[in-house]
């Protein structure tokens, strides 16, 4: 991925941050093709060492590639097209800012019985009020594979018009608040300042 250095992140509170809010992306995995599934995560950060988990259909083919193997995780936020209109340096070119992770990791596939703690901890994380019944848990771990992916490295690009003007930045943020895209982009804008 272009990394200019301007929106490059290592910085791991803000990194934790984003992926409390987004936390669904790609599972890439490569063997003599790339394979990708898309999944929720759910992420462990401890100093011992950071881990990713997931979960995939145990019919899904990527399953094969995974045990033991390295993969890359990528977790896309949100996305705004900006008019060239904004930049005062004409002739400018529109463009697009953007927020996203990557996580890179080697993968290690859980037996039932962790795959189904796995279940219940994602359901209390992303639907507590919604828990499945206990029982119907116990189904669905025969239908599924649970993933742990020990992190080696996470890393952001954050390209929210840094290399612009603090006059140009306004100029985008007025333009992304009066346009129906998605306000996260200019409230994410606002928190970089």
């Amino acid at each position: 991925m272009y990394p200019p250095a301007f929106y490059y992140s290592d910085d791991r509170i803000q990194l934790q941050t984003f992926l409390q809010q987004h936390y669904f992306g790609l599972l890439l995995s490569s063997n003599t093709s790339l394979s990708y599934t898309p999944l929720p995560f759910l992420f462990d950060w401890h100093s011992t060492g950071d881990k990713a988990y997931c979960h995939l259909a145990r019919n899904n083919p990527q399953l094969s590639q995974l045990d033991g193997a390295p993969v890359t995780i990528i977790i896309q936020g949100p996305h705004a097209f900006i008019a060239a209109s904004c930049y005062q340096q004409q002739p400018a070119v529109s463009t697009w800012n953007y927020a996203l992770v990557e996580l890179k990791g080697t993968a290690r596939l859980l037996d039932a019985e962790q795959t189904l703690a796995l279940v219940r901890k994602q359901e209390a994380h992303s639907a507590p009020d919604m828990a499945q019944a206990s029982d119907y848990q116990k189904k669905l771990v025969n239908a599924i594979v649970g993933v742990e992916i020990n992190l080696s490295s996470v890393t952001g690009r954050f390209k929210l018009s840094q290399n612009k003007t603090p006059a140009e930045q306004q100029a985008v943020i007025r333009y992304l608040q009066q346009t129906e895209q998605p306000a996260t982009v200019w409230q994410m804008m606002l928190s970089q300042h």
